[in-house]
């Protein structure tokens, strides 16, 4: 999949999630899969991974377990 296809998917949802009162934090990798890091309405770190074939998502994983994303709490910062 082309890198400029899956930049393309991250802005397309990171806007939806803006519209929806998410901050964005940065884009990358979660767990191998490009996703991106958001700080929701109620101040929650969220990170949203997008499983892609043949330039499809065909899943969406959200985490948004404190204890599990303990290890970049301290990097977003406001």
């Amino acid at each position: 999949m082309p890198g400029v296809n899956r930049m393309r998917v991250h802005a397309a949802l990171a806007s939806i999630f803006a519209q929806h009162m998410s901050r964005l934090v940065r884009y990358g990798f979660i767990n191998g899969l490009p996703g991106f890091v958001t700080v929701e309405q109620d101040d929650t770190l969220q990170t949203t991974a997008l499983q892609l074939e043949n330039d499809k998502i065909v899943a969406i994983y959200v985490t948004r377990n404190p204890d599990k994303l303990r290890h970049i709490a301290g990097h977003h910062l406001h």
